[in-house]
């Protein structure tokens, strides 16, 4: 894969992905040591297609479709010695699905790859595509540039990305970018789902848990859910959420009406991944699952966190809400037919 110099180096088509339990599965248990594995050509097509490029066009109602994230900074590259492409930087442009070369502004990375998303402050786009290299059978470990800065290594023996299953994609595209109306049915969040869906997202403590209605769990302030949980202060739980977030009143509705909001603790781009996996878990469950990532300061205090636990990094509401209608037309990227 070796282009003429200046060139454009086109990447080959894009694999489908695994399914979304293969992949949370693959992000919790990870780990590898770094470079403990090749990366083919192929996995880096998968996750620069599926975590940073085309992906489906999507739009909603009243809106124009368009490439998801289109404004977003184009990410960068770094290639050494033992990576599937010539030693250099590059942009991955996501139109051609090829990596440009000449990237400036991204250290080396020495022998193996780096892969860098400017403009991810918050550490989802890194969440992203670190849940979608554990679909392709890749493991990602964050570097110390930045937020938004992970190396790329291979398993023991890296499989090839997965060839059959729901469609990861698709699952990221449905997660709801805006506060969702959260609805009263019959389907009922358990306390089993809950402690369910915490298991499978991985998510560590320390974190806090509100709960509005929930089967199985009086309405109150909980610790880590385990298999006893003890409610640090008991009672509604609707009324914190005027002080809990910065987002604005549709936040605010959000967090008062979900029957249960779960609060991690600590700096955010540490804990962007376990929020991303959360959400996909609780979709993967038929629940709605929507990050807000502004929490006020007296969030903690709240929350009754404990000195030494962190601020408050973000608050996750789990529940259900009425379908957002879509629209979604295929994206083909050159090469993929033939």
């Amino acid at each position: 894969m070796t282009p003429p110099p200046g060139l454009p180096l086109s990447l080959p088509p894009l694999p489908p992905l695994g399914t979304a339990g293969d992949a949370l599965r693959a992000a919790r248990t990870c780990g590898c040591p770094p470079a403990s594995g090749p990366v083919t050509p192929h996995h880096l097509a998968a996750v620069l297609g599926h975590a940073c490029g085309p992906g489906p066009f999507e739009a909603r109602p009243g809106t124009s479709p368009g490439l998801a994230h289109a404004h977003v900074p184009r990410p960068l590259l770094a290639a050494g010695d033992d990576a599937p492409v010539p030693r250099g930087r590059y942009a991955y442009d996501p139109v051609a699905h090829a990596l440009v070369p000449g990237a400036g502004a991204l250290p080396e990375s020495g022998a193996g790859l780096v892969l860098h998303l400017p403009g991810d402050d918050t550490g989802e786009r890194a969440a992203r595509a670190a849940l979608v290299a554990a679909a392709c059978g890749l493991c990602t470990r964050q570097s110390g540039a930045g937020p938004g800065t992970l190396l790329l290594h291979g398993g023991p023996a890296a499989p090839p990305p997965a060839a059959a299953g729901a469609g990861l994609d698709a699952v990221l595209a449905d997660l709801p970018t805006g506060p969702p109306a959260h609805l009263r049915t019959g389907a009922a969040v358990t306390r089993e789902k809950l402690v369910r869906v915490l298991a499978a997202a991985g998510v560590r403590a320390p974190y806090r848990v509100t709960v509005r209605d929930v089967a199985g769990l009086e309405a109150g302030l909980y610790g880590p859910v385990t298999d006893g949980p003890e409610p640090v202060r008991p009672g509604d739980t609707a009324s914190l959420a005027y002080v809990l977030t910065r987002s604005g009143p549709a936040a605010v509705a959000a967090l008062a009406d979900a029957p249960v909001t779960v609060h991690l603790l600590g700096e955010l781009p540490l804990r962007a991944a376990e929020a991303l996996r959360l959400r996909v878990a609780a979709h993967e469950t038929g629940l709605t699952a929507w990050c807000d990532d502004r929490p006020t300061p007296a969030a903690a205090a709240l929350l009754r966190v404990e000195p030494g636990e962190g601020a408050v990094a973000c608050h996750v509401t789990l529940g259900h809400a009425a379908p957002e209608p879509r629209l979604r037309v295929p994206v083909l990227v050159p090469g993929a037919l033939s």
